[in-house]
């Protein structure tokens, strides 16, 4: 009786050190290539437009054209291998104003 007690006793703390390590090894998912809290932006300036190209991932998910004598438009890649133009942005990045004036 005593030696199956102290068997299963053994059992279960191999079995709680085993899911020990499992927790403490386990990855920071918001610390992972996954996260797409924040896109890399490339940005190239030309005499007549700013082009804004962000990127999530390492693939291509928008591009904000702003030229400078007409209003500012987005270019998204669409499924065709060609983009599609829209008027406002589809990337859902958290901003916040401070201030305006």
């Amino acid at each position: 009786m005593r030696l199956q007690t102290s068997l299963r006793l053994k059992r279960i703390l191999q079995a709680s050190l085993m899911m020990l390590a499992m927790v403490v090894s386990a990855p920071n998912y918001a610390e992972t290539e996954n996260d797409i809290s924040e896109p890399e932006v490339i940005i190239k300036q030309t005499d007549s437009k700013k082009i804004s190209e962000y990127y999530v991932n390492g693939i291509l998910v928008e591009i904000k054209v702003e030229p400078k004598n007409a209003p500012t438009y987005y270019l998204i890649p669409a499924e065709n291998g060609q983009m599609l133009r829209t008027d406002e942005s589809q990337l859902l990045i958290p901003t916040w104003k401070i201030l305006e004036w």
